[in-house]
């Protein structure tokens, strides 16, 4: 059977590879997480006019589109903390419609709260990227045990940190 890869399985890969094992294997922290609701609010009080979760093979969630032909496919998040992951995750969304739907498209991460947004633009090299991610996630998550921990700026915030350092 082959692993179904998802958007957040790359932004995990990219951020803490722990995390991605923990999350795969269904050791799910995160879902009192304050920082996870609080995320969940500001994805529901904005772009009230647009569609969002738009579900595309029960693989990729889109928090929406805009164009039909110059299709730009936006990503909210809370913050910019962990900018470089929620950029793969975009990037990866980017990476399926092209290769899986032949869609070709732009994205734009939009930080709602911080009044930011940076469009995004998949390049070859990025491709490359992703294609090595790809091929590495099935690996990690179906290892025997997680990763050793590695510490990070942002542990202290995560749903995780206690499977990791206390």
């Amino acid at each position: 059977m082959t692993l179904r890869i998802t958007g957040v399985m790359i932004q995990y890969y990219k951020a803490c590879k722990r995390e991605l094992w923990f999350f795969a294997n269904q050791i799910n922290m995160n879902i009192e997480d304050e920082n996870v609701l609080i995320g969940k609010l500001i994805h529901e009080a904005t772009f009230l006019k647009e569609k969002k979760n738009l579900l595309i093979d029960d693989t990729i969630s889109i928090d929406f589109k805009k164009g039909k032909e110059n299709i730009i496919v936006f990503e909210i998040k809370k913050s910019s903390k962990l900018e470089e992951p929620a950029k793969w995750q975009l990037y990866y969304y980017l990476y399926y419609l092209k290769h899986k739907k032949g869609i070709k498209a732009e994205g734009i991460l939009v930080y709602p709260k911080e009044k930011k947004r940076e469009k995004l633009i998949l390049t070859e090299e990025r491709e490359e990227e992703l294609k090595k991610a790809i091929k590495e996630i099935p690996e990690i998550v179906s290892s025997p045990s997680p990763l050793p921990p590695v510490r990070k700026p942002y542990c202290k915030r995560c749903s995780y940190y206690e499977l990791c350092w206390v």
